[in-house]
């Protein structure tokens, strides 16, 4: 049942005038019949509502609401944002021991500050390849290699100009999982944009929100790597990326039915890249008047290039100083690089089982990731030629080219007879 309103009963004695009956306004209007017809009855007598009379429940309270109204509109005229009416009551609750609703003081202020002035919005159309659109998406789909209906994530990136969008299944929103579904849509859609604009995901965004927050240390490194701009978004303002919200939506009611079954994420991701294929040919790109597709082939030659290899998704990523000894130290082990880099800042990655190691934008070294052995040393990183800043350090004696170990976390590849002999040699 639909609620009745004033100018609904306004509306239903005009009609009943011109000989409308009282049951068929009832069913048009989707309203109970007995309430039309009391509403009527007490309209037609000139009844008052009792309720008008009543004492309002933060009346005892006037001064102090009409003292802050007045701060109030002293802040709109100052130019900053006025204080929303829960601040009011939490202040009536803890000062003034007010112990009606919140919603009575919602009415109380509502009604005395009269209508508010309506909020224009900017609509906006970017050149093509400079922007793209992230959000994740919760949705429920029966996979069968994972058991049937599961809670997935849907990862959506929409570049903004053509309409054109990928998406992209994960089972987790972790940091890596956040690279790697960028990784993939990015290959999906031909390129880099200038900017990407996400929520404030704390995968995107660690302290703040919006264009003052602070990007994540992980995400920003990623960003510089791959050659793009993180443009939070607002927060609490889905307007700010209603293209993507958009497409979420559709994503929820017309391209993944729940009652679908896959028979695991490599056909649901495939059967979603096909759709969206399709759906594109359908609809229209606004900014260009044809379809989303032809328009995402004229885009495709604004967008950046890709890099020969994208980024491994990492779920950690920390900047450290390389000692004298060649080392860096990760997750409780130490790393050597190549002597060059000593006294230098680096940053050190965890990619999945491997310990990535960047001087830059460049992967320096590479090591296993959560070995046994706390102390990972390359020899090869100890030779070379002296630098302008750093000197090389002593090489080794021939004897000591037999017995270290050139990488310590691997086994010796000589038995131990063999040293035996080498020793005795040296005798």
């Amino acid at each position: 049942m639909a609620k009745l309103r004033e100018k609904d009963v306004m509306a239903a004695q005009t009609m009943k005038e011109h000989g409308q009956s009282v049951r068929s306004l009832a069913r048009a209007m989707r309203v109970d019949e007995s309430s039309l017809r009391y509403r009527l009855r007490r309209r037609r007598e000139g009844a008052e509502d009792g309720r008008r009379r009543q004492v309002e429940a933060c009346g005892a309270h006037a001064a102090v609401v009409d003292a802050w109204m007045a701060s109030q509109a002293e802040r709109a005229v100052g130019g900053h944002r006025p204080e929303p009416v829960v601040a009011l009551y939490e202040r009536l609750v803890s000062e003034h021991g007010y112990g009606g609703s919140y919603k009575a003081v919602l009415r109380y202020v509502r009604r005395r500050q009269g209508r508010p002035r309506i909020r224009a919005r900017r609509r906006v159309e970017v050149q093509a390849g400079t922007q793209a659109q992230v959000d994740w998406l919760q949705a429920k789909v029966r996979v069968a290699s994972l058991g049937g209906l599961v809670t997935l994530w849907a990862f959506v990136m929409v570049l903004s100009a053509s309409r054109m969008w990928a998406v992209v299944w994960s089972r987790r929103k972790d940091l890596a999982a956040w690279l790697r579904c960028h990784n993939e849509a990015f290959l999906r859609l031909g390129g880099v944009p200038v900017s990407v604009r996400p929520d404030n995901e704390k995968t995107a965004v660690e302290h703040g929100a919006g264009p003052w927050g602070r990007v994540n240390e992980g995400y920003q490194s990623y960003a510089d790597e791959m050659g793009f701009i993180v443009n939070a978004a607002l927060v609490r303002h889905p307007e700010g990326k209603g293209k993507v919200e958009r497409r979420c939506r559709d994503i929820r009611w017309t391209q993944v039915q729940r009652e679908e079954w896959f028979a695991d994420l490599e056909s649901l991701q495939r059967s979603t890249d096909e759709r969206i294929a399709a759906r594109a040919k359908q609809l229209t790109c606004p900014q260009t008047g044809t379809s989303v597709i032809e328009a995402w082939q004229l885009e495709r030659l604004a967008l950046r290039a890709l890099p020969e290899t994208l980024p491994r998704p990492f779920d950690v990523e920390v900047t450290r100083v390389v000692s004298h000894d060649c080392l860096v130290g990760f997750e409780g082990r130490q790393y050597s690089v190549s002597f060059e880099h000593a006294g230098r800042t680096v940053r050190v990655r965890g990619c999945g089982d491997q310990v990535e190691i960047l001087s830059g934008l460049e992967v320096v070294k590479r090591y296993p990731r959560w070995t046994e052995q706390r102390l990972l040393v390359d020899q090869a990183d100890y030779d070379g030629e002296s630098t302008d800043t750093v000197i090389r350090p002593m090489p080794l004696g021939g004897l000591g080219r037999m017995i270290v170990l050139e990488r310590s976390w691997e086994a010796p590849r000589r038995a131990i007879d063999h040293y035996a002999v080498l020793v005795g040699g040296a005798r």
